[in-house]
Order: C-alpha cells, then sequence, then structure tokens
C-alpha cells in the first residue's frame, strides 16, 4: 500500500515537473497573470493585453503537454524535443502579436476553437501513426477520470477553504476581500488542478495497448446511468419530430441544442464501453452502436431543418455557423460507424480537431462567412428602404416599416459587436470610427445608435412588444461612474434602488439617531427628500433626463458620470448630492410623456 506522506506528494510532483516543465511553466504564468488582471487598473486595452496573455498561456500550456506525451511515446531526442519547445514558444508569440489590441468576441471565439482543437490533440497525440485501439482508449480512459477526480480534489479544496475563511471572517471580525476567494479559486484551478492533472498521466505510454483492465464501476455509470439518458433524450426527439410532421410547425431553435446534447451523449457512452464491444458477453454493445447511428439520422435531419430555417430568415451568425458543422460532423462520423470495416474511435477527436481548426481560420472560416451573410442581409433591407444611393447611406427623412427597422438596428449592432466599424465602413462616405468616437465612453450600443443616427433612422431592440414599437420609446442609461464613491466632504450616503411598479411610495431609512425619507412618483419623475422631518424638498429629474433624451435618443448608452449627477439644496441649508448609476424609463412618442421605471445609485447628505 502506498504512503502519501509529504515526501511522497512531492517525488510525484517533481516527476510531472520534469516530464511537462514547459506546460507547468504556462500554467503559472497564466495564473500569474488571471492574479494580476483581478487587481489590475490600467486603461482598457493595457487590460486586454493582461487578457490576451492569459489566453496564450493557456494555449501554451495545453500545447506542451501534447507534445511532451507525442515525445515520450515515440522516445524523441531530446534535442528534437527541444527544437519543437522553441516552435511552440514562437507559434505562442506569434499568436499574442496577431490578437487585436482590443478585446474583441471574435478573438474570444477563435480562442475556444484553439482550446478545444488543443485538447482533442492531446489525446491522439501519442497515437497519430499507430492504429493502437486499446492503448488510444486506455490513455484517453486515464485523462477522463484523472480530470474528473482533479475536479473533484479542486472543488473540495476551494470549497472547504472558503469556509475557513468565511468562518475567519465572521469569528474573529477579519475583513477577508472577496478578491481573495477569486484568487484562490485561480490557484486552484490554473495550478494546483493541472499538477494533480500531470501527476496522474499514464507513464508508459507504449505499454497501454497490452494492459486489458476495464474499470467495472466505468462499465456499471454506462450502462444504467449514461445509455438510459440517451434513450430518454431519444425519445422525446423523436416525439417532438412526430409533432412537427402532424402540426406541419418549424421545429424550434432549441431543438438544435438538444440533439447536440443527445448526441454528445449518445457518443460518449459508445467511447466509454468501447473496449467490451467484442466481449461475447456484451454483444448488446454492438447491437448499441449501429442502432445509435442509425437512429441519429432523422435528428440530423431535423437538425438541419431548425438551423435552415434560421438561416434562411436571418443569415448565417457564428452560433448558426458551428452548428451547421456540429451536423456536418454528425453526419460524417454516423456515415463513418456504419460503413466503415476498420471502427476507430480516434476518427471522433480527430475529426472534430480539424472542424474546430476549419471553422476558425480560412477563408471558410465561421466569421468570414457569418460577416459576408450579415453584410448581404443589411444591404438588401437598406436598398429595399431606398436608404443606399450609388451605394452608399443616405440620410433619409421618412419612416420605414418598424420591423425592418428593428432588423437594421440588429445586424447594425451586431457587425459593430462582433466584427467592428470597418466591416459596415463600405457602406458610408463619412469615416465611422471618426463619426462614433466624440465622446469618453464608447459602448457598442452607443456606436449603433450613432450608426442608425446616420441613416435618420432611431436605434430599436428586438425586445420591444411588437403591438407597442410604434408607439413608446425605452430609454436606459447607465453612468461610467467609478464603484468606489468620496464620501469626504459629506456626512451620510444613502444608497438607492428604486423599482417603481407602483404610482408612488415612500422610502425611510435611519442613520444614527436621524431619518431620511424619500418619496418618489411614477408620473411626475420627481423625488421629495426629507432629513429628520425638514421640507420635503422636491427635486425634479426632468431636466436630466430631457437632456439625455436630446442628446442621445432612445434605447440603451452608457454615459459619462457628471451627465448623471445632480446637485441641490434643500431647506435648513442642507446639500444634496444624487449620483445616478443607472436609470430605466419609457416615453410614450405621441404624448412625450415620460415614465420612470428603475433608478439606482446614491444619495450623499452634506449637513450645514
Amino acid at each position: 500500500m502506498k504512503s502519501y506522506s509529504i515526501h511522497h506528494i512531492y517525488v510525484v510532483a517533481a516527476n510531472a515537473f520534469r516530464r511537462f516543465p514547459m506546460a507547468l511553466i504556462c500554467a503559472v504564468l497564466a495564473t500569474a497573470s488571471a492574479l494580476y488582471l483581478i487587481d489590475f487598473k490600467g486603461n482598457e486595452d493595457d487590460q486586454s493585453a493582461v487578457v490576451q496573455l492569459v489566453m496564450t498561456f493557456a494555449l501554451g500550456m495545453i500545447s506542451y503537454i501534447g507534445l511532451a506525451v507525442f515525445a515520450q511515446r515515440y522516445t524523441m531526442r531530446q534535442t528534437t524535443v527541444f527544437y519543437f519547445h522553441v516552435i511552440v514558444a514562437a507559434l505562442m508569440i506569434y499568436y499574442y502579436y496577431s490578437l487585436p489590441d482590443t478585446f474583441t468576441v471574435k478573438a474570444l471565439a477563435r480562442f475556444v476553437l484553439l482550446f478545444l482543437a488543443a485538447h482533442l490533440g492531446v489525446s491522439f497525440a501519442p497515437f497519430m501513426v499507430t492504429t493502437e485501439v486499446n492503448g488510444f482508449w486506455q490513455f484517453n480512459k486515464s485523462l477522463f477520470i484523472r480530470f474528473l477526480t482533479g475536479g473533484l480534489y479542486s472543488g473540495v479544496l476551494f470549497g472547504g477553504l472558503s469556509i475557513a475563511l468565511l468562518a475567519i471572517d465572521n469569528l474573529f471580525s477579519v475583513d477577508i476581500a472577496p478578491e481573495v476567494y477569486l484568487r484562490m479559486f485561480c490557484v486552484i484551478a490554473g495550478v494546483f488542478n493541472t499538477w494533480f492533472f500531470l501527476s496522474g498521466m499514464p507513464p508508459r505510454i507504449l505499454s497501454l495497448e497490452t494492459f486489458t483492465e476495464y474499470p467495472k464501476g466505468l462499465r456499471v455509470f454506462t450502462q444504467y446511468v449514461l445509455m438510459p439518458l440517451v434513450v430518454i433524450y431519444l425519445l422525446i426527439l423523436y416525439v417532438y419530430g412526430a409533432k412537427i410532421i402532424f402540426t406541419m410547425v418549424w421545429p424550434r431553435g432549441i431543438v438544435s441544442y438538444l440533439i447536440i446534447g443527445f448526441s454528445a451523449l449518445g457518443i460518449l457512452a459508445l467511447l466509454l464501453v468501447w473496449p467490451l464491444r467484442d466481449d461475447d458477453h456484451y454483444e448488446w454493445i454492438r447491437s448499441y452502436t449501429r442502432r445509435f447511428f442509425i437512429a441519429i439520422f432523422p435528428l440530423i435531419i431535423l437538425l438541419s431543418m431548425a438551423i435552415g430555417r434560421r438561416v434562411i430568415e436571418y443569415g448565417v451568425t457564428e452560433n448558426r455557423y458551428f452548428l451547421i458543422i456540429l451536423a456536418l460532423w454528425l453526419l460524417v462520423v454516423a456515415i463513418y460507424f456504419l460503413v466503415s470495416h476498420r471502427k476507430h474511435i480516434k476518427f471522433i477527436p480527430l475529426s472534430l480537431f480539424f472542424a474546430a481548426l476549419l471553422s476558425g481560420y480560412g477563408p471558410w472560416n465561421a466569421f468570414s462567412v457569418s460577416e459576408d451573410s450579415q453584410h448581404s442581409r443589411l444591404v438588401k433591407l437598406l436598398t429595399k428602404n431606398k436608404i443606399l444611393k450609388d451605394g452608399k447611406v443616405a440620410k433619409v427623412d421618412f419612416s420605414i416599416p418598424t420591423d425592418d427597422q428593428v432588423e437594421i438596428s440588429s445586424i447594425v449592432s451586431y457587425m459593430i459587436d462582433v466584427h467592428g466599424l470597418p466591416s459596415i465602413q463600405d457602406l458610408f462616405a463619412v469615416n465611422l470610427i471618426a463619426a462614433t468616437n466624440n465622446t469618453a465612453n464608447v459602448s457598442s450600443s452607443f456606436k449603433a445608435g450613432r450608426v442608425m443616427d446616420l441613416m435618420g433612422l432611431d436605434y430599436k431592440t428586438q425586445y420591444i412588444d411588437p403591438n407597442q414599437r410604434t408607439g413608446v420609446e425605452y430609454l436606459n442609461y447607465s453612468s461610467n461612474v467609478s464603484p468606489v464613491t468620496d464620501v469626504r466632504d459629506y456626512d451620510y450616503l444613502f444608497p438607492l434602488d428604486i423599482y417603481m411598479n407602483s404610482s408612488s411610495s415612500i422610502i425611510n431609512r435611519n442613520i444614527d439617531t436621524s431619518e431620511v425619507e424619500i418619496a418618489y412618483n411614477k408620473g411626475n419623475y420627481f423625488l421629495k427628500v426629507s432629513f429628520n422631518h425638514s421640507g420635503p424638498d422636491t427635486l425634479s429629474l426632468r431636466p436630466m433626463i430631457s437632456t439625455l433624451v436630446k442628446k442621445y435618443g432612445h434605447d440603451d448608452y452608457s454615459v459619462n458620470e457628471d451627465e448623471l449627477s445632480v446637485d441641490f439644496t434643500g431647506s435648513d441649508k442642507i446639500h444634496y448630492h444624487l449620483l445616478i448609476k443607472g436609470i430605466a424609463a419609457t416615453r410614450l412618442k405621441e404624448s412625450d410623456e415620460l415614465m420612470i421605471s428603475s433608478l439606482n445609485g446614491v444619495m450623499l447628505i452634506d449637513l450645514p
């Protein structure tokens, strides 16, 4: 029996470092970058640079793991391994400097695809040029179990230490900042979990092909937990397919994700019991494999219908592109396992590896295809509504159908948020960056609103009630105020979190021996403030909101702190400073009637 002493733990950890030195160095550097990011107080571009460091080191960690197991499996010389280490380091540097200066959705999506591909690469790296089916399964079984065990250990360790810190906080009145828990999570997830996982990697990969041990618990889990779940999913999806046939109603969008989830669960169950397929006691496994892939064909058709309908109506986006790729991948995998005589489960991660890489890079990648599709839709809508003249946007002074206006707003918002302003620059004679960068805070929704202004249109979201789209505007202004409020010149800070569901209401708070009362009225948008029964002093929000509406229009905008601040002096020379962090309202176009629905912020009180 092994003795898990401190010395044993040290030996195991040291062996893991000797086998995977570069991977563990990258894990430590990624964790250090994440810790630095928690307390980061620089500008947005510098913050993006730190985020990109985390991404780069995370990719490097997985890549070095794959390189290490490949080198160990094929006993590569140290000189050759060193050259490969240099190549991976060079690729990491290239990846870091190829990222945009500002963190974007596209960069994140590409990182996720590369991260997925790197993990898949580790699964087959030691078996790239071999046909060792059992060795491949045994290797990945070890990774799977070690991954689950590491997650359990890390979760228990984090939970236990968190409870201990919480106890110290409450029992000894030690102020432990929330950031401490986040730092602890980063260290456990980034360093401990990675080191624990690597310390359990199979040491002799070459001998795994002759290793025939199969965990009984894994078979029981797969046979009596996973497979019944697969059958339940299958029945639900088939019944739903029958409903579509009888009602002639197109499938809902959520069915795409259900089919993907069912397929993933079914393939996982298949992989977990694969070594038993040739055992006469488990003939049902061969039957399960064939029937599962036959049963998946109608679901692939259902998946194609669900995706196809939305592509026809709304064009291609990244999400729909990935669903199309997964549908094609499922079709290829199903055909392979039904037709091929030499079935190798390595085909599953290998094919998914190439699907992930091809989805992110090349002229056919998800981002280029989606950008072209949405750009074409925007051109068609602008042409239809006579907003394009000679290929350029001409500001209109007439109204267009509300549904078209919502669609144009949605496409403009998507293009700016995912692909940036240059993706639609060719449709405008003016420089969009200059036209939208004339305020200190430039959010994507603000840019979309400015672009719609250049067309002579209001920015309308798809979430507006269709019955009210033509008559109601929704206003939502948030402040870029610092999370820390300067209270040096004030005696009291009074938090406000008001949801004006009723016509009026009153908030009472006691501060030491003083009493503060704030009454608000939904219809007249004013606050009445009383301090120790003085007043009440009336604060009207009308001038502030009118100024914001005139400057920004309706919908969501992030504005400067001073634009959501109001100072006034009440009775008894009490000075009040209202600092609003967010305010939402509705405005009836016909009557110009404005009604506040919510207000969040603080009221600062300065006594004479």
